[in-house]
Protein backbone atom coordinates (compact mmCIF):
# COMPACT_ATOMS: atom_id res chain seq x y z
CA UNK A 1 0.00 0.00 0.00
CA UNK A 2 2.66 2.15 0.56
CA UNK A 3 4.85 1.75 -2.65
CA UNK A 4 2.37 4.57 -4.33
CA UNK A 5 3.79 7.14 -1.69
CA UNK A 6 7.17 6.86 -2.49
CA UNK A 7 8.39 9.85 -4.63
CA UNK A 8 11.38 8.75 -7.39
CA UNK A 9 13.97 11.30 -7.81
CA UNK A 10 16.95 11.89 -9.48
CA UNK A 11 20.22 12.05 -7.99
CA UNK A 12 21.06 15.98 -7.84
CA UNK A 13 23.64 18.16 -6.10
CA UNK A 14 23.79 22.05 -4.84
CA UNK A 15 24.38 25.25 -5.66
CA UNK A 16 27.58 25.17 -4.20
CA UNK A 17 29.36 22.77 -6.13
CA UNK A 18 27.59 23.95 -9.34
CA UNK A 19 29.81 27.32 -8.72
CA UNK A 20 32.68 25.42 -8.88
CA UNK A 21 32.51 24.27 -12.37
CA UNK A 22 35.21 25.96 -14.44
CA UNK A 23 35.35 26.21 -18.54
CA UNK A 24 37.62 23.75 -19.19
CA UNK A 25 36.96 21.10 -17.01
CA UNK A 26 37.00 17.64 -18.26
CA UNK A 27 33.81 15.21 -17.84
CA UNK A 28 35.32 13.23 -15.13
CA UNK A 29 36.13 16.73 -13.10
CA UNK A 30 32.88 17.97 -13.60
CA UNK A 31 30.91 15.01 -12.43
CA UNK A 32 33.38 14.54 -9.72
CA UNK A 33 33.28 18.45 -8.22
CA UNK A 34 29.55 17.75 -8.31
CA UNK A 35 29.50 14.73 -6.84
CA UNK A 36 27.09 13.03 -9.61
CA UNK A 37 26.64 11.72 -12.98
CA UNK A 38 25.14 13.05 -15.68
CA UNK A 39 21.18 12.97 -15.29
CA UNK A 40 20.62 12.60 -19.10
CA UNK A 41 22.13 13.48 -22.51
CA UNK A 42 21.04 16.17 -24.50
CA UNK A 43 22.56 16.36 -27.84
CA UNK A 44 25.49 15.18 -29.56
CA UNK A 45 26.68 17.44 -32.56
CA UNK A 46 30.00 17.69 -34.82
CA UNK A 47 31.37 20.24 -32.63
CA UNK A 48 30.52 18.65 -29.11
CA UNK A 49 28.28 16.74 -26.78
CA UNK A 50 25.95 18.32 -23.98
CA UNK A 51 24.96 16.37 -20.87
CA UNK A 52 22.25 17.29 -18.35
CA UNK A 53 22.90 17.81 -14.41
CA UNK A 54 20.08 18.24 -12.08
CA UNK A 55 20.18 20.48 -8.83
CA UNK A 56 18.35 21.87 -6.54
CA UNK A 57 18.21 25.94 -5.17
CA UNK A 58 18.49 27.12 -1.83
CA UNK A 59 15.15 28.94 -0.61
CA UNK A 60 14.09 30.23 2.86
CA UNK A 61 10.85 30.03 4.88
CA UNK A 62 10.33 32.53 6.75
CA UNK A 63 6.68 34.45 8.50
CA UNK A 64 5.96 37.45 5.90
CA UNK A 65 5.66 40.14 8.77
CA UNK A 66 9.14 39.60 9.83
CA UNK A 67 10.97 39.08 6.27
CA UNK A 68 14.42 40.60 6.32
CA UNK A 69 17.49 39.57 3.84
CA UNK A 70 19.52 36.93 6.08
CA UNK A 71 16.51 35.52 8.54
CA UNK A 72 14.22 32.45 8.15
CA UNK A 73 15.29 28.71 7.93
CA UNK A 74 17.19 27.46 4.80
CA UNK A 75 15.03 24.80 2.72
CA UNK A 76 15.39 22.78 -0.30
CA UNK A 77 14.24 24.94 -3.41
CA UNK A 78 13.15 24.08 -7.10
CA UNK A 79 14.88 21.65 -9.29
CA UNK A 80 17.28 23.60 -12.15
CA UNK A 81 18.57 21.75 -15.19
CA UNK A 82 22.73 22.32 -15.80
CA UNK A 83 23.84 22.01 -19.21
CA UNK A 84 27.32 21.25 -20.17
CA UNK A 85 28.85 21.12 -23.12
CA UNK A 86 31.78 19.33 -24.02
CA UNK A 87 34.19 19.96 -27.39
CA UNK A 88 35.44 17.26 -29.02
CA UNK A 89 38.58 17.41 -26.83
CA UNK A 90 36.52 16.30 -23.81
CA UNK A 91 36.66 19.57 -21.96
CA UNK A 92 33.64 22.35 -20.96
CA UNK A 93 33.20 24.89 -23.67
CA UNK A 94 29.85 26.14 -21.89
CA UNK A 95 28.04 25.57 -18.42
CA UNK A 96 24.32 27.30 -18.57
CA UNK A 97 21.77 26.45 -16.02
CA UNK A 98 17.60 26.50 -16.75
CA UNK A 99 15.34 26.71 -14.41
CA UNK A 100 12.08 26.48 -16.57
CA UNK A 101 13.26 23.81 -19.04
CA UNK A 102 13.23 20.83 -16.66
CA UNK A 103 10.67 18.22 -17.07
CA UNK A 104 11.30 16.87 -13.28
CA UNK A 105 8.15 17.71 -11.24
CA UNK A 106 8.63 15.70 -8.19
CA UNK A 107 7.13 16.18 -4.98
CA UNK A 108 8.63 17.34 -2.07
CA UNK A 109 7.69 14.69 0.60
CA UNK A 110 8.03 11.18 0.40
CA UNK A 111 4.56 10.57 1.04
CA UNK A 112 2.00 11.06 -0.65
CA UNK A 113 -1.04 13.24 1.90
CA UNK A 114 -3.59 12.34 -0.93
CA UNK A 115 -3.15 8.71 -0.84
CA UNK A 116 -2.82 8.82 3.25
CA UNK A 117 -5.81 10.34 3.76
CA UNK A 118 -7.30 8.44 1.15
CA UNK A 119 -6.59 5.26 2.79
CA UNK A 120 -7.91 6.87 6.65
CA UNK A 121 -10.45 8.02 5.52
CA UNK A 122 -11.91 5.27 2.82
CA UNK A 123 -9.75 2.06 3.50
CA UNK A 124 -9.81 1.81 6.83
CA UNK A 125 -12.98 2.41 7.77
CA UNK A 126 -14.81 -0.23 5.58
CA UNK A 127 -12.45 -2.87 6.50
CA UNK A 128 -13.43 -2.19 9.63
CA UNK A 129 -17.26 -2.59 9.03
CA UNK A 130 -16.49 -5.43 6.91
CA UNK A 131 -14.66 -6.96 10.45
CA UNK A 132 -17.93 -6.08 11.83
CA UNK A 133 -19.86 -7.57 9.43
CA UNK A 134 -18.47 -11.12 9.95
CA UNK A 135 -18.23 -10.95 13.53
CA UNK A 136 -20.99 -13.47 15.30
Amino acid sequence: MLGSCIVHSPKYTGVEEVLQLKVGMTKEEVSKTLGIPPYDLKSVTDSGTVYIYKYRTTDRKTFPLNMKKTNGKKSIGKWVDLFVTYDLDGKAKTITSCSECGETKLGENKFDIKTIVIMVTVIIPSVLVYLGLKAP
